[in-house]
């Protein structure tokens, strides 16, 4: 079964280089209430994008963690969990109450997931207008900057950053799991995913050869994982942000 909804999904690619072509507010504005309209946690509504335009910004961005689509797209954006906004026509003994509650671990989870569904959103509504686009959580990784320059209040956490702009690229779709490694019934089953996984590393093998490269997924997930990187800043941040991990 296919429709043109299911033929954008399905052919989704992250884009990472750009035009110069400027991308109008409208369609902004639009990319947007597309995202806005999918579901949250208890329609919360705890996700808030905050677009940087400072050229210099972007760049000093890019220079920090190393993604140079930060600084070239036509538009870039910080997302974050917000729990600040529903805070606001609080009385001070409602705004104790809801914070107790808000600042729990498995709201920060649920914003989280909110944010995720929003990206998902406005992905698919950036490619059905012509842009390409992509979210990436390595953005994060810059977080002092955003505390520093984007005032951010308690329980408003920077969680990816997001790209947009007419593509520059064309890199082709990357082969995902097959539905067995997706998809399991009544119970999960380790000789299923096993075998979903050593079929889907052939794949990747002839994908990467194809590019010239002697890798796998699971060789390049072991790569992945296996980089020296110190987290425990990152690990803290959602505590100075008022979230209770624990």
């Amino acid at each position: 079964m296919s429709n043109t909804t299911i033929e954008l999904l399905n052919n989704h690619k992250s884009i990472r280089a750009f035009t110069n072509q400027k991308v109008s507010d409208e369609i902004v504005a639009t990319i947007l209430t597309a995202a806005n309209a999918g579901p949250n946690i208890n329609n919360f509504q705890p996700v808030t994008f905050i677009e940087i335009t400072d050229q210099k910004f972007k760049a000093e961005i890019t220079k920090q963690v190393g993604m140079a689509y930060i600084e070239t797209a036509a538009r870039y954006f910080v997302v974050t969990v917000d729990f600040n906004k529903d805070l606001i026509g609080l009385t001070p003994e409602q705004q104790q109450v809801a914070e107790k509650k808000l600042s729990t671990y498995s709201m920060l989870e649920g914003g989280i997931i909110s944010a995720g569904v929003a990206l998902g959103r406005a992905q698919v509504a950036a490619e059905s207008l012509g842009l390409g686009s992509v979210t990436m959580a390595g953005a994060l990784r810059s977080f002092e900057l955003y505390e520093e320059r984007l005032n951010l209040p308690k329980l408003v956490k920077a969680v990816m950053g997001f790209s947009i702009g007419y593509p520059a690229q064309e890199p082709g779709i990357k082969p995902k799991l097959p539905l067995s490694g997706i998809l399991m019934t009544d119970r999960y089953s380790q000789v299923q995913m096993t075998q979903a996984v050593t079929a889907y590393d052939r794949t990747m093998v002839d994908y990467y050869a194809k590019r010239h490269m002697d890798n796998s997924w699971i060789k390049n997930n072991m790569t992945l994982v296996a980089r020296r990187f110190d987290t425990t800043q990152l690990d803290e941040y959602p505590k100075t942000k008022g979230f209770r991990l624990s």
